[in-house]
């Protein structure tokens, strides 16, 4: 009897001898290797990857704006979100002054509202910067050093060759380094007499 028992405890039903072979063969099927569409990267010593915790950090940008000393421009550099266009360039100058620019005799003629700059690539060279608020407060000397500072802090990191103040869409004349109204594009050369000297 105890034989008995033993020999049907060791023995195994005919249906789960054939279900066991079915679950066999079909993951030998689908563990089999085939020809890929397209090449697949695979991380090598060192390599980053993005965590399952979330999504990677963006980068802040180093950007170049252009404050004052004294009458003269000087260029600073800033950390700034990431982003596209002019929009980096346009944050960088917009910052509020450091405590250390501020030890450094650095200041900015931008109008004291302004916390942001806006402003785009008109498909060519040019940036077409919104005109900032207050901006018509601001007396003629102050009005050509914001200018100044927002053509060169522009012009230095990005394609653009030169600014247009746009309101509303429409093209507004600016002064030049000399206080000549100008409704073309300024560039650099328009203010060459503020440029720094380093």
């Amino acid at each position: 009897m105890a034989e008995g028992r033993r020999w049907r405890r060791g023995r195994r039903a005919p249906g789960v001898v054939v279900a066991t072979c079915l679950v066999v063969l079909g993951l030998g099927s689908a563990c089999t290797l085939g020809p890929q569409d397209a090449p697949v990267a695979v991380p090598g010593r060192g390599a980053v990857t993005a965590s399952a915790a979330g999504p990677p950090t963006a980068v802040p940008l180093t950007m170049q704006a252009y404050l004052l000393r004294g009458e003269l421009l000087s260029r600073v550099e800033r950390q700034v979100p990431e982003g596209s266009g002019i929009g980096p360039a346009l944050a960088a100058l917009a910052m509020p002054l450091s405590r250390d620019e501020v030890a450094q005799g650095l200041r900015t003629a931008l109008p004291p509202a302004t916390v942001a700059l806006v402003g785009r690539l008109n498909g060519t060279q040019v940036a077409l910067v919104d005109v900032p608020q207050g901006f018509d407060r601001l007396s003629a000397r102050d009005q050509v050093a914001a200018l100044a500072q927002i053509v060169f802090t522009v012009t230095a990191d990005t394609v653009a060759t030169g600014v247009q103040l746009v309101q509303g869409g429409r093209v507004m004349p600016m002064p030049d380094a000399s206080g000549q109204l100008r409704s073309r594009p300024l560039s650099r050369a328009d203010f060459a007499a503020l440029a720094p000297t380093s």
